[in-house]
């Protein structure tokens, strides 16, 4: 088996909350716990979960954007983990972020020419005529025309500025691209074009995405395996289909049973599971499975003891004491 492009190890990311000078007044905040995964060169992994349970925390410790509390991050078989200064910027060339709100994420006072070519100009990229030409090239690529060069992004559309915004990403030809929910806040028939968009560029370019996502329908269009985030964990992980077609963990059941179903004689045949309750705080997380206070199948053990992530018979992992509906035995 060929070394994985992205390694996480035992990743984590706390945060200190309150004031005072002493630790009494203060608690822990652990916003992504443990947490290990691979990336394989030109595979998507789709993380999917609730809002705040990490998943976009973790996305910006990837791209070094945070500083990890604990753990390692390995890219190309060099430990990134604490890079500083050169070194890191090197890095940067082969690992690229798509930004979650396209309004925000551009400089309002420069023209998308000079937002597209800023990482070239940056990484040293050649001189003024072969910047220009290739920001001519990714503008094309991502399916904007060349009068759009000297507009700013105010004069866009929101899924015109993600485009921007994705050209600025391919500048640097990455290895590898975090996209941080970068459909969410578009409109639905805008999200199949980005999606689309995203989709091409990784057949075409070979480039490796973490791809971060609160809704599953969008994960199942773009991601080869994905997995599921709840409370700062990774609670399942296996290939998108196998994960769609029959849920292990209770959380990704019922992450499924959300996705909405265009034919609405399936629609009614399916079974929603509601779950009770909000998501705990990561704060004060509950004792053992920190899902049990919402699972329907928690037991005793589930309220003491935290479930490992282990590989299941059919090949994906699971953090659950009561799987549903497989073979436990690896």
């Amino acid at each position: 088996m060929s070394t994985p492009l992205l390694t996480i190890d035992r990743l984590s990311k706390t945060y200190t909350t309150g004031s005072g000078l002493t630790r009494a007044g203060k608690s822990l905040i652990r916003a992504v716990d443990d947490v290990s995964f691979t990336i394989a060169d030109g595979e998507t992994l789709g993380l999917v979960g609730e809002s705040g349970c990490g998943k976009s925390t973790l996305g910006r410790c990837v791209t070094r954007l945070l500083d990890v509390s604990s753990g390692r991050i390995t890219l190309a078989g060099t430990d990134i983990t604490r890079q500083r200064g050169a070194a890191l910027r090197a890095t940067r060339a082969d690992l690229q972020m798509i930004f979650q709100d396209p309004y925000a994420s551009l400089n309002p006072r420069r023209r998308v020419r000079d937002i597209v070519a800023e990482p070239l100009i940056v990484h040293r990229r050649g001189n003024r005529a072969t910047v220009s030409d290739s920001v001519r090239r990714l503008i094309a690529d991502v399916g904007l025309r060349p009068e759009h060069l000297d507009r700013f992004p105010h004069e866009f559309s929101g899924g015109q500025r993600q485009r921007v915004g994705i050209a600025r990403a391919l500048a640097l030809a990455p290895r590898l691209i975090v996209a941080d929910e970068p459909v969410s806040a578009l409109d639905v028939s805008v999200q199949a074009q980005i999606i689309n968009l995203l989709t091409d560029l990784k057949r075409d370019r070979g480039i490796a995405m973490l791809f971060i996502a609160h809704d599953l329908g969008v994960v199942r269009q773009i991601a080869d395996r994905v997995a599921v985030m709840y409370l700062g964990h990774i609670v399942e992980i296996g290939a998108t289909e196998q994960i769609l077609a029959a849920a292990a963990h209770p959380y990704t059941e019922a992450l499924i049973s959300a996705v909405p179903v265009a034919d609405p004689a399936r629609a009614k045949q399916r079974h929603r599971i509601v779950l009770a309750g909000d998501p705990p705080s990561p704060a004060n997380p509950p004792s053992g499975c920190p899902f049990h206070p919402r699972c329907r199948y928690a037991t005793d053990i589930c309220k003491t003891a935290m479930p490992a992530l282990r590989e299941m018979a059919d090949g994906r992992s699971v953090a659950c004491h009561h799987p549903v509906g497989i073979d436990q035995a690896a």
